[in-house]
């Protein structure tokens, strides 16, 4: 039987103070699975729109936009 205050003592971390080294944050997370359908559907839309209806310039906005949206939700996944 083990009485409530005689347990085995814990040892416990030392608490990071400023002279420890820590790793530095990384700026990019991995990015999450449900963000790649918008981004991929931007892909699509952005071929479809630069072929067939030849609007480059909408083609080059909508890359962006998944480019955008993909580089945001890294960021916020850090």
């Amino acid at each position: 039987m083990t009485t409530p205050g005689r347990g085995t003592p814990q040892r416990r971390q030392p608490a990071s103070g400023g002279t420890a080294t820590r790793k530095p944050q990384r700026i990019f997370g991995p990015p999450d699975l449900f963000v790649w359908a918008p981004v991929l559907t931007l892909f699509l839309a952005a071929g479809i729109v630069g072929t067939i209806g030849q609007s480059i310039m909408f083609a080059a906005a909508f890359v962006a936009i998944a480019v955008i949206m993909l580089v945001a939700d890294m960021f916020f996944n850090r």
